[in-house]
């Protein structure tokens, strides 16, 4: 009996030191999931990795995949690090809505890197003033590459009381495919990101440009973000870089975080954190489509704040009472 006793023991402890030793191992070697090759996903994380290697000496690469719904689930059993994910994909897959069929429960995120204004796009002489207006119209209703964006093209829809049944729904291969489907009058209206290059090149080659179109009455920010976790009230200015907006207008936006799962420790989690906060204005400076993105722990997460990040996030004084709030409700949502 003694001897089955320490062969137990010793068991255990080979069990419990091969564990330490392949959580040891992960983080000798960091992979960051993006997008394709030449997206904005992959040059932040071709970014980012290049930093944490030099800064925390730990081998780091970003990693290509045709969609963030093919990598999600790989950070989320650990076979990818970190990923690069808009915050609407992150806030389906930890509560599993499409297009994922399960919940994938070991997603935390550590910081939000960049911004997505999001609104409804016209042609500037298009009878469309309000969203009402698009009521049988041709409308994009879903985006095939990008399927999380349904939600928010549904979300301006019934922030009028609206439904796609009330207007005429199409479908888009891609956000850019949308700026061509209005400037070739082969739908009436379509939500398309504020900032885009395309969207500058549609204004200038349009006769009479293109303008956006804001919300409904409904979008309260708690009805935003019930609606599409993930996503929040924005509004656009006038800005010499947007000569399509000529007035304050109240659209959507949301965000690109950084996720990890279970292969960062908390540890791991606190130093990556740190080295973001810490020299978030040098990598500003590098990498132009983050410039906007003043705070990287907003208060509109989808996911939870890795522990590691809110123990950061805390000592350094940026942890604040909205953040908490919503740290417990997301938590309670994706339980």
């Amino acid at each position: 009996m003694q001897n089955f006793r320490i062969a137990a023991l010793a068991t255990v402890a080979m069990m419990a030191t091969s564990a330490f030793m392949g959580a040891q191992a992960k983080t000798k070697n960091i992979t960051i999931g993006t997008n394709k090759a030449g997206s904005v996903f992959f040059l932040l994380g071709n970014g980012f990795s290049k930093h944490i290697q030099k800064n925390l000496k730990i081998r780091a690469n970003a990693q290509p995949h045709a969609g963030s719904s093919v990598y999600l689930p790989l950070v989320n059993n650990g076979e990818v690090t970190i990923g690069v994910n808009n915050s609407l994909d992150i806030g389906s897959a930890v509560r599993g809505q499409a297009p994922f069929r399960k919940k994938l429960s070991n997603l935390s995120v550590l910081a939000r890197v960049w911004i997505i204004p999001f609104g409804m796009m016209v042609k500037n002489n298009s009878s469309i003033k309000s969203i009402a207006d698009v009521r049988g119209k041709r409308f994009v209703t879903d985006v095939t590459s990008v399927v999380s964006l349904g939600r928010l093209n549904r979300l301006y829809l019934a922030s009028a009381g609206m439904t796609v049944k009330d207007v005429i729904s199409v479908k888009s291969g891609g956000v850019v495919k949308n700026v061509n489907m209005v400037v070739e009058g082969r739908v009436e209206a379509a939500n398309i990101g504020l900032g885009m290059p395309q969207v500058r090149k549609a204004h200038a080659t349009v006769p009479g440009g293109i303008r956006f179109v804001g919300l409904g009455p409904n979008a309260s920010d708690e009805f935003i973000m019930n609606y599409a976790p993930g996503a929040y009230g924005y509004v656009g200015k006038p800005s010499k870089t947007r000569p399509y907006i000529t007035e304050p207008v109240r659209c959507l936006a949301f965000d690109t975080y950084l996720d990890v799962g279970p292969a960062v420790s908390n540890d791991l989690a606190y130093k990556i954190t740190k080295l973001l906060h810490r020299d978030w204005k040098k990598l500003q400076k590098a990498y132009p489509p983050i410039r906007g993105t003043k705070s990287i722990v907003p208060a509109t997460n989808s996911a939870v704040y890795h522990p590691g990040a809110v123990k950061y996030y805390k000592e350094a004084g940026v942890w604040t009472a909205a953040n908490a709030k919503q740290q417990a409700k997301v938590a309670k949502e994706t339980r």
